[in-house]
């Protein structure tokens, strides 16, 4: 008998057992870690800072952050940034230093093992 699921948000479900199904098929924790932080509850989410991910992750990096990105603080070069929420003052700024922001399912297709993503929160 599976575990019952707290969560009423049919979306992240819906996101946590695609996260788990990417991780089972690949062989990747990171997938797995991801849906382990996201059954939390949502006041125990990241909720890290610009300003944080210019300070710890390199220009280039592919940036994994298992809650929601917020605008306060500068970023700098480009970089690929996967949230699940990202604020718009935070959007704005990344695309205006030359990076993307993606959904966790465009992540899962244009990298489904993993490879090089730093988990930020």
């Amino acid at each position: 008998m599976s575990k019952p699921t707290r969560k009423t948000n049919a979306d992240l479900v819906g996101l946590i057992d695609q996260l788990k199904a990417q991780s089972r098929d690949t062989g990747a924790a990171l997938w797995r870690d991801v849906a382990k932080r996201l059954s939390k509850s949502r006041k125990n989410w990241a909720q890290p800072n610009l300003s944080r991910v210019t300070r710890y992750a390199p220009e280039g990096a592919t940036i994994l952050v298992p809650g929601k990105l917020l605008g306060s603080g500068e970023v700098t070069g480009n970089r690929t940034i996967a949230a699940y929420s990202v604020s718009s003052s935070a959007r704005a700024k990344i695309e205006a230093a030359g990076g993307r922001v993606l959904t966790y399912g465009e992540l899962m297709n244009e990298n489904p093992n993993g490879n090089g993503v730093i988990i930020l929160g």
